[in-house]
């Protein structure tokens, strides 16, 4: 008992230890440095005055939109098997899903 007591007192003295090293090399290496003085007098703002459209093709999104709904099903899956209940309709659900992806070939 006393010899694991000694050797979790030297692992917790060993963290704190890494701990105030790791601190004081970050306060010297950023304490020389102003951050703040580029910034002084001037208002940062961002140049880019467009939106952006990202444009995804209906094959790509209807087949993520497949495996998402997939996920979310095998995960519920796993949550109710760990506690023993079995749902018959997700398990038919997730067998239509998963043929449905496996024989359907990606256009892309």
């Amino acid at each position: 008992m006393a010899k694991s007591s000694i050797t979790l007192l030297g692992i917790a003295f060993a963290l704190a230890s890494a701990v105030a090293t790791a601190q004081t090399r970050g306060q010297n290496s950023l304490g020389s440095i102003d951050l703040q003085t580029p910034f002084v007098g001037s208002s940062v703002s961002c140049s880019q005055t467009e939106t952006q459209k990202i444009v995804v093709p209906s094959a790509v999104a209807g087949r993520a939109k497949l495996k998402a709904r997939l996920l979310n099903l095998l995960r519920e899956s796993l949550f109710d098997d760990s506690k023993g209940v079995t749902n018959v309709a997700r398990d038919r659900e997730i067998r239509k899903l998963a043929s449905k992806l496996r024989n359907e070939k990606p256009d892309y």
